[in-house]
């Protein structure tokens, strides 16, 4: 009978202490812990914030011909928030040489140099120092609204035809259609047309440089780098409702140490205490996400000859019997420091099945 009753006793602490494990298991200080121990360390982290020295240089030689005048202009680089979060932060511009003019474009400035008569070589450099926060939007399908919650000042900037942005091709009017049936909730019509460019459209071998392809060449090609699949994208959204527009500038890669041209998507989502802004860059599959190797530096206003010009750096005007002017524009790195913070993006979006 004592042997009978200590194997009960035995029992009843085994079962308290399984009792007590699966309690603590179910705390979610427990599941961060075991998430941090056994997820993480298999997941690809990311620095939650990045210091940069970002340069960008515009030069233009004569190439042994004759230059009669030629104009150089370049965006000033604003600071980028989402709520009270800043995700770009950028010091004021460091120019070589002084810039010549200051547009104002309405929601952006253009620094602006001129000259004539170049014969040899003239050099722009433009440097910032750059802080890049991490930031992932918590929104889905039941905190964004509908279509009709859509402040009408952004619908009028951000819906129709925009240069290389054609909404109102039938075929883009109709591929939008097909996505998204009647769906007016404005997360899941984002969400399933970016699913199927992610599914639908590839990134080309070789890159072309020069002017984006429009939206319907892309769609027809099923092929686009980052700014050709950007505009079929807000041409696709646009087409069902929902203003998008784009983002231009650059993106560095840690690895190579490189940073090279880079466009993606910003676009509005109607929510209960405002909305929120959000960017979307369809070729890196980052949904509702701001990386921290980012540089924004130019923000679509909706105006067709702006978001052109931004393609267009230069101009020049030179003599046609004499050597072609060489031109020439990029962006370097100068100086990289990452957070000792590190995040984990794991579920960075729902996958269509758990919508």
């Amino acid at each position: 009978m004592e042997e009978e009753r200590r194997g009960i006793g035995k029992t009843l602490v085994v079962l308290a202490v399984i009792i007590i494990v699966v309690l603590l298991l179910l705390l979610p200080p427990t599941q961060d812990m075991l998430k941090n121990l056994f997820v993480d360390p298999f997941s690809p982290q990311y620095p939650e914030q990045v210091q940069m020295t970002v340069t960008r240089t515009v030069t233009l030689d004569a190439n042994g011909g004759h230059v009669t005048k030629y104009t150089i202009d370049v965006p000033v680089a604003e600071d980028t928030t989402a709520g009270s979060v800043k995700l770009q932060d950028v010091s004021a511009p460091q120019v070589s040489p002084s810039y010549d003019e200051l547009w104002d474009n309405g929601t952006y400035d253009t620094m602006v140099w001129t000259g004539t008569d170049l014969y040899g070589t003239v050099t722009v450099t433009v440097t910032q120092d750059v802080t890049q926060t991490l930031y992932q939007w918590d929104l889905d399908e039941n905190n964004v609204l509908g279509l009709t919650d859509i402040p009408n000042a952004i619908r009028t900037a951000y819906l129709g035809d925009e240069w290389n942005i054609i909404v109102s091709d039938p075929a883009i009017t109709s591929l939008s259609e097909q996505i998204v049936g009647d769906e007016t909730n404005v997360y899941l019509i984002a969400r399933a047309i970016y699913d199927w460019m992610i599914s639908n459209v590839d990134y080309p071998s070789v890159i072309v440089s020069g002017e984006p392809k429009n939206s319907t060449t892309t769609l027809n090609d099923r092929v686009g780098d980052c700014d050709d699949q950007s505009m079929l994208f807000c041409a696709l959204v646009r087409a069902a409702g929902v203003p998008a527009w784009l983002q231009l500038g650059a993106i560095y890669d840690p690895d190579s140490g490189t940073m090279g041209g880079h466009g993606w998507v910003q676009m509005y989502m109607p929510t209960e205490d405002g909305g929120e802004y959000v960017t979307i860059d369809i070729v890196n599959e980052d949904f509702l996400v701001w990386m921290p190797n980012l540089f924004c530096e130019y923000t679509d206003n909706g105006n067709a000859s702006s978001l052109k010009s931004y393609y267009s750096t230069i101009s020049i005007y030179y003599d046609p019997a004499q050597p072609k002017p060489e031109y020439s524009e990029g962006w370097t790195v100068t100086d990289y420091q990452e957070s000792e913070e590190m995040v984990t993006l794991d579920a960075i979006v729902a996958t269509r099945e758990e919508l």
